[in-house]
């Protein structure tokens, strides 16, 4: 994901201050199986995303937000024409959250097409930017949460 903007705004929670972070994303793009301490809006300016937050698979079309709540692991996969993506939390540092958004872009593509990270020192870099930032990494990029992979199995 490339980064286009970050702005960190002054509300103060006991989980940190509000954090907005403006991203464009390829198609097929998936972050890696995550859960912020705080809850996550996800709204989509350009584009569609498929969001997988725990249980439920929800199709987020440009001009609509999704909010997955704290502590709910969670990913999504761009659709066919990309996506203009604008996160918004409450976190303790903009700059590391800033920072796991940036490192959690795909490094290389596996056998069958999809992101997948490069090898194990890829996989720990990610992890330790994302515990910088208050965040538990759960998978690699593809990887969905379990009740998802039953609802997207059943669809």
């Amino acid at each position: 994901m490339r980064t286009d903007s970050l702005l960190e705004v002054a509300a103060v929670s006991r989980t940190g201050r509000v954090v907005t972070a403006e991203r464009t994303a390829a198609s097929a793009f998936m972050p890696p199986l995550h859960a912020h301490a705080a809850d996550e809006a996800i709204h989509v300016v350009e584009g569609r995303l498929t969001v997988f937050a725990g249980a439920d698979v929800v199709t987020v079309e440009a001009g609509e937000t999704f909010v997955v709540a704290e502590r709910v692991a969670h990913t999504f996969r761009v659709g066919p024409s990309g996506a203009l993506i604008v996160f918004s939390t409450f976190a303790a540092s903009a700059s590391r959250y800033d920072d796991f958004l940036r490192a959690t872009g795909p490094v290389t593509v596996g056998p069958s097409g999809s992101a997948v990270w490069a090898g194990v020192e890829d996989a720990r870099a990610v992890v330790a930017v994302a515990a910088a930032a208050n965040v538990s990494v759960y998978g690699p990029p593809g990887m969905l949460p379990a009740g998802a992979e039953t609802a997207a199995r059943a669809a």
